[in-house]
Formats: structure tokens, C-alpha cells, sequence
């Protein structure tokens, strides 16, 4: 028989020696304390560098991005795909550009005075597509976090190993180790919002194949509605042709 052994925490410098021998991969999986201890160095680092006029804030800049791969195996970790956390990117870049795009429009009018210029950059936030991409920015912000902060799937998942759970022999028959009721609640949301992403997928195919089929439909009537005119038509001509005769 089996039984599933978990991998001790990783210390703070653990954490930051695994993460640094994989700064630019994206394929695998990085267990939650990787990942976290990580987030908290960065948080310092930033801190620390924001302080350093220019140079700081470049190489805080850098060492943001270098989160990007880490976050990938975090959540191929937990058994989802990192492309959320590329959708999220995507969405908060189009975000900032038609919010940027508002208040520069907004700069360059015509406003008389401070107060009223304050006004009108507010007032930018309400733009409808502004306010959309914000939304969305928002919920898949909630989602990612949620998904970060699941426990490691048990096993091999289609991102690699588990970084934290290992199966080992034992006579004594072994089940999954137990999860705490935080993870055990973290897991179940993340559940949720696979099913409810697999679910918005499945309504939108069949939408799709409805589309299709009544796009399908309205061609062959068209066609139908054109051969008729054109039989109308010969006979018309036909007509025509024997009355001058």
C-alpha cells in the first residue's frame, strides 16, 4: 500500500533559493510557500527600492516581473492554468490604456480652472468601458487570489509533480493527508469557479452552435428567396418575348 507524505515548509531563504534557480520558468509547479515567502521579499524589496530615485524603481520594476513565472507554477500548483493571471494582464493593460486615454483627454480640454479640471478626471472614471474592464479586473483579481491560495493538488497534475505531497510504500494502508479547513475551504471555492468557468464555456458553445444553425437557415432561405425571384424573372422576360413577337 501507499501513503501521502508531506514535504516540510519551506523556510524564507528556501523559498528564495528554489525560486532563484527558476526565475524565468513558467512550466511546473511551486508550492504555496515558495511562492509566499517570495511575495513578502518582494514586498520589502520594492519598499526599500522605491526609496532610490530611478534606478530604484527600475530594478523594483524587473524584479516584479520575475513574480510572473513563480505565479505560473503557483497556480499550475493548485491545478489551473496560468493564462488567468495572463487574461488578468491582458484585461489591466487595456484597462490602464482607455483610463490613461480618458484623463489625457480630459487634461487637454478646456477646463478654467483646478477644481474643475479634478472634476472632470473623476468624472473619467465613469466611462462606461472604464468602468467594464475595471470590473473584470476586479473579479478575476478576487479568483486569482483565491486560486493562489489553494493547497497543492495531490500528486501529478499536468503541470509536473507535486512540489509538497509525496506517495511513498507503507504497509499501513495511506490516504490523502489531511488538509486543514482553510485549504479544505479554499479548494471548494476554487471548485466553484471551475465549474462555473466550465459551465459560461458550455453555454457559450451552444450558443455558438445555435448562432451557426440559424445563420445556416437564413443562407439556405436567402438562396431559396433569389431562385425564386430569378424563375419570376425568366418568366417575366419569357412574356415580354412573346408579346412583342
Amino acid at each position: 500500500m501507499s501513503k501521502v507524505i508531506e514535504k516540510p515548509q519551506l523556510s524564507f531563504s528556501e523559498a528564495l533559493r528554489e525560486a532563484r534557480g527558476k526565475l524565468l520558468q513558467f512550466n511546473g509547479r511551486s508550492r504555496r510557500s515558495e511562492f509566499w515567502w517570495c511575495a513578502l521579499a518582494l514586498l520589502i524589496a520594492n519598499f526599500i527600492l522605491n526609496l532610490i530615485p530611478f534606478i530604484g524603481g527600475l530594478v523594483a520594476l524587473v524584479l516584479s516581473l520575475l513574480m510572473i513565472p513563480l505565479a505560473f507554477r503557483r497556480l499550475h500548483d493548485s491545478g489551473h492554468s496560468g493564462w488567468w493571471l495572463g487574461a488578468y494582464m491582458i484585461i489591466s493593460f487595456i484597462y490602464a490604456c482607455l483610463l490613461g486615454s480618458a484623463i489625457f483627454s480630459v487634461v487637454t480640454g478646456n477646463a478654467s480652472d483646478t477644481t474643475e479640471l479634478l472634476q472632470s478626471v473623476i468624472s473619467s472614471f465613469g466611462n462606461p468601458l472604464v468602468l467594464i474592464t475595471g470590473f473584470v479586473c476586479f473579479i478575476l483579481g478576487i479568483i486569482i487570489l483565491v486560486f493562489l491560495l489553494q493547497d497543492s493538488k495531490f500528486g501529478p497534475n499536468k503541470y509536473g509533480e507535486s512540489p509538497k505531497y509525496v506517495t511513498v510504500d507503507d504497509q499501513a494502508a495511506g490516504a490523502k493527508a489531511e488538509q486543514s479547513d482553510f485549504d479544505k475551504g479554499i479548494e471548494k471555492v476554487g471548485d466553484t469557479i471551475d465549474n462555473i468557468a466550465e459551465a459560461a464555456q458550455d453555454k457559450a458553445e451552444d450558443l455558438a452552435g445555435k448562432a451557426k444553425e440559424s445563420a445556416s437557415d437564413l443562407v439556405d432561405k436567402a438562396k431559396d428567396v433569389a431562385e425564386n425571384v430569378a424563375d419570376k424573372a425568366k418568366d417575366l422576360t419569357e412574356k415580354a418575348k412573346d408579346a412583342i413577337d
